[in-house]
């Protein structure tokens, strides 16, 4: 490729395209009309020897190639805006919205304290959440470009999803004072032979607690499965069901005083990781960074 004769037009156009997934949307968003953007779009073909963008019933899909090469294209424009603007990001001042992908836990756990820094740090970036209730929504949305970053247990993914490990979660039982299944001397039989509630996001009737007491030759019987577990609480406090829920969860809701007592689990658990990911072409947007650092550091501390 010789660069001294390449359009940097270009770049902007397959960034747009990158972004919108559309010919005339992404000509709209750079101020080209539809036959100039399709223009455009053959010229990148022909200088980067592959079609980039295909056809498809939910738009142009990338092929790998451009899913390569979006991160730094993405870099490349911002450091052209940020040295012909003079640009320095101040958090301060930032006018922008943010969309997060969490999940309830990440929520629960993050946003609260998140939102308190936000309003003193940075008092017009404005936070947009969008659920995930299952693995695989994670990387569509940032492929798609409907969330900014994603906060959940970490997916597999191709190069182009970066990840950042946030914390690591146990678990934690819960149930109304005073239930059986946890009395002095009770065992992991009695833990079995209660009736459970399972918070499960993609409404399975079983889960780790059920493998791990099939080891053990015992099965539980689940009465109740939620796809959310802010409702568990209050169903565990005037019943005699039992919950394992992530610990830090499990003691919010016994500092709240919903009527919950918490309790170990009589059977042995793995903690599992909490990871914030995003797109690599959003590695290195100031808001985004300047975010994704407050979120590391709020986790650190949680």
């Amino acid at each position: 490729m010789d660069v001294a004769g390449f359009d940097l037009n270009l770049l902007k156009a397959f960034d747009a395209l990158y972004a919108e997934r559309h010919v005339t949307r992404a000509g709209q968003r750079i101020g080209l009309s539809q036959s100039a953007m399709s223009g455009a779009l053959t010229r990148l073909r022909e200088v980067f020897s592959d079609e980039l963008f295909v056809r498809s019933p939910t738009g142009m899909q990338p092929t790998p190639r451009a899913d390569d090469l979006a991160g730094p294209i993405a870099a490349a424009l911002r450091l052209m805006r940020s040295v012909l603007q003079d640009d320095k990001f101040d958090p301060a001042t930032v006018d922008h919205v943010v969309t997060i992908a969490m999940t309830d836990y990440a929520a629960f756990v993050l946003l609260p304290p998140l939102l308190a820094r936000l309003a003193v740090a940075a008092p017009r970036l404005d936070v947009r959440v969008r659920g995930i209730f299952g693995k695989d929504e994670v990387v569509d949305l940032l492929d798609s470009g409907e969330a900014n970053m994603a906060i959940s247990v970490p997916v597999d993914a191709s190069a182009r999803i970066l990840k950042r490990l946030l914390l690591q979660e146990g678990f934690a039982c819960i149930a109304r004072p005073g239930h059986t299944a946890f009395a002095k001397g009770a065992g992991v039989e009695a833990f079995a032979a209660a009736s459970h509630l399972l918070v499960s996001p993609e409404g399975d009737r079983t889960g780790l607690v059920d493998r791990k007491l099939a080891a053990l030759g015992l099965e539980r019987r689940v009465v109740l499965s939620l796809p959310q577990f802010l409702v568990a609480p209050f169903v565990i406090a005037e019943t005699d069901l039992v919950a394992t829920v992530a610990a830090r969860v499990a003691r919010r809701f016994s500092a709240a005083n919903l009527g919950v007592a918490v309790h170990e689990p009589p059977i042995a658990l793995p903690e599992w990781p909490l990871a914030m990911m995003w797109h690599r072409r959003v590695d290195d947007h100031p808001a985004t960074v300047w975010l994704r650092d407050c979120i590391a550091e709020i986790a650190a501390s949680a």
